[in-house]
């Protein structure tokens, strides 16, 4: 029981530790992704508030943020336009998740900004948007206006667009009427605009060399700014002090204004889903799961068919000769074995011996002696001297050091000589 908690105890640490490191990867890693988005080059523009490059809003996005910091609510928009609730929803509400409906409508007062969308408005999204914009709501709508699709807004505002020849680039528009001088332009003089199409209807608010750039629609009891000028407020130009203006005009017409501050992204392709699990895991609580759900995937794998079960090996220390004869010596010593080592070494010494005089090795040692003896030669007498004193040294109990060491250099001696005379004899 005590090992199972313990075991317990150890996977929840583990567990906890890997949660950690992996939020603090993911957390580090779209830090990164966010500086790098800033010095890659662009393939193509996206004018949309995520975009940190030069061509996205996110630079007008925290401007407002820090302007009405506290006193206005500023976000992202990516749902569809009907939950704006200017457009009451055809079918009839049955479902109670679905009460909820005028109450998502009241929080969604204020000002929407579309910038250049991607995809020009379908007929039923423009009519939404007026409906919404009829009770007393905003919008900013910078576009080109390239597309005749692109103006369905602008024909149900009675706008008309027409070609710029030549075309506005970088200009500077046209001094106000001293005499009627509009709030939108506290705190500047001048606009830098840039456009290829001029405005006809609704007040004219800014005019390059009298041709209109910027407009205002009543619709309702809301208002509409429209500029051809779609890069007015881009992250390109809020470094530059030239463009600064354009964004003290916009933050001034917004000041005209009330409630939330909304920068559309479901016309640059993002949409976000009303499920709790979608809100979650889109964000970074989604790739932290991501990571920890790849990572246990490529362990159970592992574990499981490429390696196998996981065993616990047991790496035992292997200790060379030379530490397994000094350990043996010790032990001898402390044992006073020396007997018992003169035998060892005796034995070993003898079959060498043995081999040498083709002899068996189980004959008695005075056969031995008596065969060394009948040699006659110098080597051969000093073999069996060794021998004799050998026998002696193992039935003596009171063998000493000094005589040990002297009989173990005399039978080193004698083998060496007699492996020589083995391998000469064997060539």
């Amino acid at each position: 029981m005590n090992n199972l908690n313990k075991l317990t105890k150890e996977f929840f640490w583990q567990l906890t530790a890997l949660l950690v490191v992996s939020t603090g990867l993911v957390y580090a890693s779209l830090s990164t992704d966010k500086q790098l988005d800033k010095i890659m080059p662009e393939a193509q523009s996206w004018a949309s508030s995520s975009n940190l490059k030069p061509s996205g809003m996110s630079a007008a996005l925290e401007l407002f943020e820090k302007i009405y910091s506290g006193e206005r609510l500023v976000k992202k928009w990516q749902l569809p336009y009907r939950k704006l609730g200017g457009h009451k929803p055809t079918y009839k509400i049955t479902d109670d998740a679905l009460s909820d409906f005028p109450q998502v409508a009241s929080q969604n007062h204020g000002v929407l900004f579309i910038v250049s969308p991607d995809q020009s408005l379908a007929q039923f999204e423009v009519d939404e948007l007026l409906s919404w914009v009829a009770k007393g709501n905003y919008i900013v709508y910078l576009d080109s206006f390239m597309l005749r699709t692109s103006r369905r807004l602008l024909d149900k505002l009675d706008v008309d667009v027409r070609q710029l020849e030549p075309a506005a680039v970088n200009k500077k528009s046209d001094g106000q009427n001293p005499l009627k001088p509009l709030p939108f332009y506290q705190h500047l003089r001048q606009l830098q605009l840039s456009a290829e199409h001029s405005l006809k209807g609704g007040d004219g608010l800014a005019t390059v060399d009298s041709a209109c750039i910027i407009t205002e629609k009543k619709y309702g009891k809301g208002k509409i700014l429209i500029s051809s000028c779609p890069n007015l407020i881009i992250n390109r130009q809020i470094s530059r002090t030239e463009y600064w203006p354009n964004f003290q005009f916009i933050a001034n017409w917004v000041a005209t204004t009330d409630g939330d501050i909304l920068f559309d992204e479901r016309c640059h392709g993002l949409s976000e889903g009303v499920n709790v699990f979608y809100y979650f895991l889109h964000g970074p609580a989604g790739f932290v799961s991501a990571q920890i759900l790849l990572l246990i995937a490529i362990a159970i794998a592992s574990a499981n068919k490429r390696f196998g079960a996981l065993t616990f090996v047991n790496n035992r220390r292997t200790i060379s000769n030379l530490e397994h004869i000094n350990g043996l010596s010790n032990t001898y010593l402390r044992a006073n074995a020396r007997q018992a080592v003169i035998e060892i070494i005796w034995q070993s010494l003898r079959l060498k011996i043995c081999k040498m005089l083709q002899i068996s090795p189980h004959e008695d040692n005075a056969k031995l002696i008596e065969e060394l003896k009948g040699r006659g030669t110098p080597q051969a007498l000093e073999m069996a001297a060794v021998a004799e004193r050998c026998e002696q040294a193992v039935a003596n109990p009171n063998l000493n050091d000094d005589q040990l060491r002297e009989l173990v250099a005399s039978c080193d001696k004698i083998s060496q000589s007699t492996e020589r005379r083995l391998t000469t004899s064997g060539r």
